[in-house]
C-alpha cells in the first residue's frame, strides 16, 4: 500500500515544485507593494489593513511550505502531513484571531460582512489541511487532489487581499503627496 501510495505522491512532484515558485514569487512581490506605503503595517493604521496584509503574507507563506513539503523525498508523505496539521491548525488559530480583530475594528467598513468575508476562504482551506492530513495518514493517495482545492481558496483569497491592498496604497498614495 505504501509503495502505491508513493508513486503517485511521486506524481505531484511537478505540482508542488511550481506551486513553491509561484508563492516564493508572489511573497516577494507582496513586499514590494507593503514598500510603496510601510504605514499599512502601522499600529495606526486601520486594524483591517494590518489583518489583510498579515493575512495575504500568511496564506503565501503556507502555500511555500506546502510546495517545499511536497517535495521532500519521502513515499510515505509524512513531511507534507506533518505540514498540513500544523498549517491546518496553526491557520484556523490564527482565522479566529484575524477576525476578533477586524470585527473590533472601528472604522466600519471593516465590521460585519467584510470581515467574515476575510476569513471564509481561509478557514476553509485550513480546515481542507487537516482533512488531507488525515487521508494522507490512511495512505490514501486518491485524496491528494484535495491540495489544489487548498492551493486554490490560499492563491484567491491572497490575490483578493493583494489587490485590496494595492488598490489601498493607490487611493491613500497619490503623486504628489509627501
Amino acid at each position: 500500500m505504501v509503495g502505491d501510495f508513493g508513486a503517485q505522491f511521486g506524481e505531484w512532484h511537478e505540482f508542488f515544485a511550481t506551486l513553491a515558485g509561484i508563492a516564493g514569487t508572489l511573497t516577494g512581490l507582496l513586499f514590494v507593494a507593503l514598500g510603496l506605503n510601510p504605514a499599512i503595517m502601522a499600529d495606526t493604521s486601520p486594524a483591517g489593513q494590518r489583518v489583510l496584509a498579515g493575512q495575504t503574507f500568511h496564506s503565501l507563506i503556507v502555500l511555500l511550505l506546502i510546495g517545499l513539503m511536497g517535495l521532500v523525498p519521502d513515499d510515505s508523505g509524512t513531511a507534507l502531513m506533518i505540514t498540513l496539521v500544523i498549517v491546518g491548525a496553526q491557520g484556523l488559530l490564527r482565522v479566529t484571531t484575524d477576525l476578533r480583530k477586524v470585527r473590533h475594528d472601528p472604522d466600519p467598513h471593516w465590521r460585519g460582512n467584510r470581515a467574515v468575508g476575510l476569513v471564509i476562504s481561509p478557514t476553509l482551506a485550513y480546515a481542507t489541511c487537516l482533512w488531507l492530513a488525515l487521508t494522507i495518514w490512511r495512505q490514501d493517495a486518491d485524496s491528494l487532489g484535495w491540495a489544489i482545492a487548498i492551493v486554490l481558496l490560499l492563491m484567491i483569497s491572497a490575490a483578493a487581499s493583494c489587490w485590496d491592498l494595492l488598490k489601498w496604497i493607490g487611493e491613500t498614495h497619490r503623486p504628489g503627496d509627501g
